[in-house]
């Protein structure tokens, strides 16, 4: 599976290098992922499917993104004829996560023991870009058993100032 990801790196790169020479990154971008969203389930898998000719493959996709970038036709149009379609998503995302990396933005995933308003969510946000000095976009999940507090994982970096994880700390130095 390895393969396929960085496949799907090297499809994305592609694309954003065509996507830079024409100033068109947020456009690429942005039909990536409408099409993204379209292309998935069902039809993804008709598009993969070898009993249905080509031709009517290519010529339903063609319909599909007529409105899309030439890039972007033309990339599904190659993958199609490659047998490769079922990368698709995996660019997208791809796109998505080079764009972001060389906009400085940085994944973030934050866990709470409880759910948290979005006003909160914002402040946390901020909080932690301004500590960073990086962009974060961020995900939410809850947690209860965490009991209170929050898990912060920022790129590599784990932050667990739960209650959860001080309770362990405290048994451990309680135990030794």
């Amino acid at each position: 599976m390895a393969l396929s990801g960085s496949s799907a790196r090297r499809y994305a790169e592609a694309l954003y290098q065509i996507g830079t020479s024409e100033t068109a990154v947020d456009e690429f971008g942005a039909s990536l992922q409408r099409l993204h969203e379209a292309l998935s389930g069902e039809i993804l898998r008709a598009l993969r499917n070898p009993g249905i000719p080509l031709r009517a493959r290519r010529a339903a996709l063609d319909a599909a993104t007529a409105a899309e970038p030439k890039a972007i036709r033309s990339l599904l149009d190659l993958l199609l004829e490659r047998e490769r379609i079922a990368l698709f998503p995996q660019i997208a995302t791809a796109y998505v996560d080079l764009v972001e990396r060389r906009a400085g933005i940085v994944k973030g995933t934050i866990t709470t023991a409880k759910e948290i308003s979005a006003k909160e969510r914002d402040e946390l946000v901020r909080r932690l870009e301004r500590s960073s000095g990086k962009k974060i976009r961020a995900t939410f999940a809850v947690d209860e058993s965490l009991l209170g507090g929050a898990k912060v994982q920022v790129g590599d970096r784990l932050i667990d100032s739960s209650l959860k994880a001080q309770l362990d700390e405290l048994r451990r130095e309680l135990a030794s």
